[in-house]
Order: C-alpha cells, then structure tokens, then sequence
C-alpha cells in the first residue's frame, strides 16, 4: 500500500529552481556546436590511436571478402572486411558522445519554463500545491 506524501515547496524557490533550469538550457542550447565539434575532434584522434594500435599489436582473426557490392569487375580495388583481436588495457578511453539537444526541443522547454515562472510569478500563494509542482517537476 503506497502513501501519500505531502510536500510544501515555498513558490519562490520554485521560481528560482526554474531559472536555474531555464539557465543551464539556454547554455547548453549555445554551447551544442562547440561540444559537437570537439567530440569529431577526439573522435578523429581516437580512431587515429586504434589504427596504430591495430598495427602494432592486433591480431587478425577473421577476414572476408565483401560480394555484396556488384561493380561487374570494373573496379580496380577489392573490399575485404577484418576482424581483429586487440588487448584490452591498450585501447584510449572511447570519447562520449553528445547528446543532442534540438531546437524545437530547446524551444519548447524554454517557452513552458518561462510561462511557468510568469505564473508562479504573479500567485499570492508562499506554497505551490502538490498539481502544479509535478506539472514543472520535469524541467528541475
């Protein structure tokens, strides 16, 4: 049997905590290119650092030529896929990837936070009830 709880959150630290998230959204709506370029840049050296780990110690554990492309042998070239073994404790930490943060995502969260934040703003209430805190909870 679940019981209920109650919780008394004072309006204006309710209206600070969205500023807050309004925020650290806007800083992360700006600064998305600058991460996405940097995680390409670590990307590159990360594959760089495989390839010469692969040259130096993997070893080759399966390879097979790819048939599924037709050139009707006009191509010069063949592809082949490998399969290599590399130890473990060699390999560079993997870079993390960037979430992406949309514009219209973006958009929408900053408009509902700013009309939450205007409400909040004008009530005469020092406490939020229980329906309007879990209505802006998804933004803290």
């Amino acid at each position: 049997m679940s019981k209920s709880i109650s919780v008394k959150v004072k309006v204006s630290t309710l209206v600070s905590s969205l500023q807050k998230a309004l925020a650290e959204r806007e800083q992360r709506f700006a600064n998305q290119e600058k991460d996405e370029a940097r995680y390409e840049k670590e990307k590159e050296a990360y594959n760089l650092a495989i390839l010469k780990l692969i040259k130096s110690k993997g070893v080759v554990t399966d390879a097979n030529r790819s048939h599924w492309r037709s050139n009707n042998g006009k191509s010069k070239t063949v592809e082949f896929s490998v399969t290599m073994e590399l130890p473990r404790t060699t390999l560079p930490k993997e870079p993390e990837q960037v979430n992406s943060y949309p514009e219209h995502r973006f958009e929408r969260e900053r408009d509902d936070i700013k009309q939450a934040i205007r409400v909040l703003s004008m009530t005469d209430q020092e406490y939020v009830n229980a329906s309007t805190l879990k209505s802006v909870s998804e933004y803290l």
